[in-house]
């Protein structure tokens, strides 16, 4: 097969809790290279990796059990949503791991220069939020290629390029001849992915058209090309040889 890129949706989440630095470790000593993952804040407005709006699906008490009711990142401090277990849902030996903070997660790529490809859900975040978001990755001085922003808006797009002239931007949206058009006017193809679902039970609850050559052919004149979400390997298969993906992601169930 081609070259291409393994990014790991939400660390390697197969096998390791999910958004952890378990999760984070592993993705980068299997060699993936690249991770996914999500913002959330905290009600004293901290920045830290969840993909869920509440904690109860990966985060137990301190004893291993689960949280009686369902409970929202956002109506903790941090220092509240730290005192809860993140690792010990998928066994004993996770146990003890915590909630990861945008600062933790830089500072790791930065360390391991693994790139990081930051979720669309930073749209939905307040001005003074995304400022936050913005200003801990500026601070942080990020080599070139670490950080990548996630968007189906084009106005957050700007809004990135406001920020970061040279921001490594994936699209997620919609996409036809005129939205690629608009892209390209945006972002140059060095520096812009955009992303197509793989026709699967992982994304079918997603309304955009899957990838087919049609679609991946008109991507590749403006940019790179990302499929998602795959588990098998007659699926990577494919999307290397058939749609000349550059970048696959998965949740760890596909190995480098």
């Amino acid at each position: 097969m081609k070259e291409y890129i393994l990014e790991a949706h939400r660390g390697a989440a197969f096998d390791c809790p999910e958004s952890t630095m378990a999760a984070f470790r592993a993705a980068h000593e299997r060699g993936y290279g690249m991770i996914e993952l999500d913002t959330k804040f905290t009600a004293d407005n901290v920045c830290v990796i969840l993909h869920d709006n509440t904690i109860n699906r990966t985060a137990r008490n301190s004893d291993g059990s689960a949280l009686a009711n369902d409970i929202r990142i956002s109506s903790l401090t941090f220092e509240e949503a730290r005192k809860y277990d993140y690792g010990i849902w998928m066994g004993e030996k996770f146990k003890g791991e915590k909630l990861v903070t945008l600062e933790e997660i830089l500072t790791f790529a930065k360390e391991k220069e693994i790139p990081l490809k930051f979720d669309n859900v930073v749209q939905s975040h307040n001005a003074d939020q995304r400022k936050i978001f913005f200003d801990t990755i500026e601070a942080a001085d990020m080599p070139d290629g670490l950080v990548g922003f996630t968007a189906n808006s084009f106005t957050y797009i700007e809004e990135v390029l406001g920020r970061f002239p040279d921001a490594y931007i994936h699209y997620d949206g919609p996409v036809n001849a005129d939205t690629l058009e608009r892209l390209g006017k945006l972002v140059d193809k060095e520096h812009l992915t955009v992303w197509l679902r793989y026709d699967n039970a992982n994304t079918a609850w997603n309304k955009n058209k899957p990838v087919d050559a049609e679609s991946s052919a008109m991507v590749k004149k403006y940019g790179k090309l990302g499929v998602w979400l795959l588990t098998k390997d007659e699926e990577l298969v494919k999307a290397v040889n058939e749609f000349n993906a550059d970048v696959v992601e998965t949740d760890g169930s596909l190995r480098p």
